[in-house]
């Protein structure tokens, strides 16, 4: 049972019918403990065949009574005592101690009584007889007050059971509700926070309550607009630095155009390939401008792109940076087409920044896998370096903008925590999934799903 609700509600619910029944118990045993009350009495016709023999005792005298007695069964005889003038049990038996009172109270002007005996109710009679003889009687008329409580409880119980489980359930189903509606309405707010919505609320819906939970709604939404202010500095110094990166970048292209006017083709490759790299970084200082604002983009993928290709042509311009450490940088890709809609080379630039960061990571003299096959329906791409991975507590945080981890891989490299975030929208936003993981002996593997298109498609 992990519902908070349903967990006040039973329990309040079992409390509320305990103390019904209790309360039930405390005052019915006060008002049985009376002898007076006929309910006390356990057999009208018993106390009728006593009050018809102790008539035919006035005219015939005591020994009537006990021929009477002495017939009955046990469990008569042991609630019924009579003593005649000379104070004998008129079958012998010793007198309950509890029971002389009631016999020294009769006499020929106080002819009857109640008490009790053995907490039970018992009455009393005082039968004078001619001749000035006489006759007392006491009968035990009843149970003890638990007995009798207890066989009150039984008659009633069902009656008791569903009136209190149904009066205690409505008060207890609107107090569980009453507890349990501002956490559900914290959950929700949570949920939508996690999912990008800072602008959202809670405090507002709670404002009437004025009880802890609405404080804690008001210190859930202060928590929020801090972090809602935090997200809009942080997307004020992304634009701030992305500006500042164009001018520094239009200089660069500048340069590029002058150096292709004077190198006549000597250099073409080498050109070409810085030409492409400036394309890469406009491309990725528009999306940097973009990340903070929004997760989701309209744009459509109007553009169709092959994997294995595609994954040749980033390891053949990487191949300068890996040679540098002389790394290699294996490929195991799959036979078959494997076509991803894109736009733009929005899709490439992704995965060369994994690339990229596989070959920054690891050693010097080792190797870089990069495999990519398919189940017909999606193409599964894994990049695995050779360096010391990353903490399993911080697999999930790598794809989080600005996030650094405390590692040397960070320490040493350097970046300001974007490529993975920025590679995470892309592949989102491409209808794919990215994810990290540790595999021992080799390094961390980046492994990234993207869905296939076929011709017709498009």
């Amino acid at each position: 049972m992990r519902s908070l609700f349903w967990k006040m509600f039973f329990g309040a619910w079992i409390t509320a019918v305990v103390m019904v029944v209790a309360t039930v118990y405390v005052t019915q045993v006060r008002e049985l403990g009376d002898p007076r009350l006929e309910d006390r009495w356990e057999s009208a016709a018993l106390f009728r065949q006593i009050n018809r023999n102790l008539r035919l005792t006035r005219r015939h005298g005591p020994e009537s009574f006990r021929f009477w007695l002495e017939r009955q069964p046990p469990e008569v005889q042991e609630r019924v005592f009579a003593i005649n003038r000379a104070g004998t049990e008129i079958l012998g038996r010793p007198i309950p101690v509890d029971m002389t009172p009631l016999f020294q109270t009769l006499n020929f002007r106080h002819r009857e009584n109640q008490g009790q005996v053995d907490n039970k109710p018992a009455l009393a009679f005082y039968i004078p007889q001619r001749g000035g003889d006489n006759l007392r009687v006491v009968f035990v008329a009843g149970g003890s007050k638990e007995e009798l409580l207890m066989r009150f409880i039984l008659r009633n119980f069902w009656p008791m059971l569903l009136l209190s489980a149904l009066v205690s359930g409505l008060a207890c189903y609107w107090l569980a509700r009453y507890l349990s509606r501002p956490l559900d309405k914290l959950r929700t707010a949570t949920r939508r926070v996690a999912a990008g919505e800072l602008d959202y609320r809670v405090a507002p819906t709670l404002a009437k309550r004025g009880d802890e939970l609405s404080e804690l709604a008001e210190d859930f939404d202060s928590m929020t607009a801090q972090l809602q202010s935090a997200m809009s500095e942080q997307r004020r110094l992304i634009k701030d630095v992305s500006h500042e990166l164009r001018s520094p970048l239009a200089r660069l292209q500048v340069a590029l155009g002058i150096a292709r006017q004077k190198s006549d083709g000597a250099m073409e490759s080498e050109l070409e390939r810085i030409g492409k790299a400036a394309d890469y970084l406009e491309e990725i200082i528009t999306d940097v401008l973009s990340l903070p604002v929004s997760g989701t983009d309209d744009r459509p993928l109007d553009d169709v792109v092959e994997i294995a290709s595609l994954l040749n042509a980033l390891a053949d311009d990487l191949a300068v940076e890996a040679q540098q450490k002389n790394l290699q940088v294996r490929l195991r890709l799959a036979e078959q087409e494997l076509l991803v809609a894109t736009r733009g080379s929005s899709l490439t630039a992704a995965l060369e920044n994994i690339l990229r960061n596989a070959i920054k990571y690891s050693p010097a003299d080792s190797t870089v896998y990069v495999q990519a096959r398919s189940d017909g329906q999606v193409c599964r791409i894994q990049v695995i370096d050779s360096g010391s991975g990353v903490e399993d507590s911080e697999l999930q945080a790598i794809f989080r903008p600005f996030y650094r981890t405390d590692s040397a891989r960070t320490r040493d490299s350097g970046g300001v925590g974007l490529g993975l975030a920025i590679a995470q929208r892309t592949i989102s936003q491409h209808g794919g999934n990215i994810s990290a993981r540790n595999i021992p002996g080799k390094g961390l593997c980046v492994e990234i799903t993207l869905p296939l298109v076929t011709l017709s498609d498009h």
